[in-house]
């Protein structure tokens, strides 16, 4: 277990938005969904989209090597249960995260994101679908970030983004029959992800609004970051999201999840080392990211 009163440093990524809002990558809110739901004492720091290549060397932290982003946020640093070598105690991909904080704070002294044998799978069931399904309305979601992004960011945003896609991003973005189309496809998507928290038809219905009933797991702290994200994203595309859930599922769970979502730790300044700019390795989790399933 880790040490008492030793908290953990979370690294997220900054937006124009006030208070809670202002963390809004689907896959940082990840990471502080865990963080909150466990109960688990940390400090914060919001990185500007240049500045999170240069830290994560600095903490000693290598490329991803399953993603096409080389350096990502979440990532966070705790001494008290993070080797030293060969990081500066540090470790980044929000799913060896969330695996590391449940080890690290277990249950009973911290409530469990894997409460029973099914959770585990279930959460990689969730990851996988959800992946598949974000990566077909790309050109719904990623075209809108660059807009609560500080100006800097959004011209770096705007910039990596045209690069990667071969198109600006209001060209990128689906408009349109083309929009009903992705929509269509991404419904598919979240139309299974609701069918499994409303279980089985012709059954007892389960005792909660989550996956496992009344037992929360990590699946469904994935599925509420990607609900923050698309919140913050575009108020009308969140309001649709939720209709999906054609008997409710998904608004259950969105407020049974919404103080996980919101909660804050201490916001302390975080040093950022003077290095080059560098597009590729700079570039992180909130956009294309969501190839991976992590």
């Amino acid at each position: 277990m880790a040490g008492q009163g030793a908290k953990v440093h979370f690294l997220d990524i900054t937006s124009t938005f006030p208070g809670p809002n202002k963390s809004w990558s689907p896959n940082t809110l990840r990471t502080r969904l865990v963080l909150n739901y466990k109960q688990i004492p940390y400090t914060q720091s919001y990185l500007p989209y240049p500045s999170i290549a240069p830290v994560l060397r600095s903490l000693r932290l290598p490329p991803l090597s399953n993603g096409p982003v080389p350096y990502t946020l979440p990532a966070i640093i705790h001494a008290a249960s993070i080797p030293g070598t060969p990081t500066r105690h540090a470790l980044n991909d929000s799913w060896p995260i969330a695996q590391h904080l449940e080890h690290a704070f277990p249950a009973p002294q911290h409530p469990s994101i894997f409460p029973t044998p099914a959770s585990y799978p279930l959460a990689v069931a969730v990851q996988t679908i959800l992946a598949d399904t974000m990566r077909q309305g790309m050109a719904v979601h990623i075209p809108k970030v660059a807009a609560y992004l500080e100006p800097s960011c959004a011209e770096y945003f705007s910039r990596t983004r045209a690069v990667r896609f071969g198109k600006s991003l209001p060209e990128f973005a689906a408009k349109g029959a083309e929009l009903e189309r992705v929509w269509a496809e991404m419904e598919t998507g979240f139309g299974t992800l609701a069918a499994i928290l409303r279980g089985a038809e012709g059954v007892e219905k389960k005792a909660g609004p989550f996956f496992e009933g009344d037992q929360v797991g990590y699946a469904d702290l994935v599925l509420m970051a990607m609900f923050g994200w698309y919140m913050r994203n575009d108020r009308a595309d969140w309001e649709r999201l939720m209709d999906i859930g054609k008997e409710g599922e998904f608004g259950r769970l969105w407020e049974a999840c919404l103080p996980w979502l919101e909660g804050q730790g201490e916001e302390v300044e975080f040093p950022v080392p003077v290095e080059e700019d560098d597009d590729e390795g700079s570039a992180v989790d909130s956009g294309p990211i969501l190839f991976k399933s992590s």
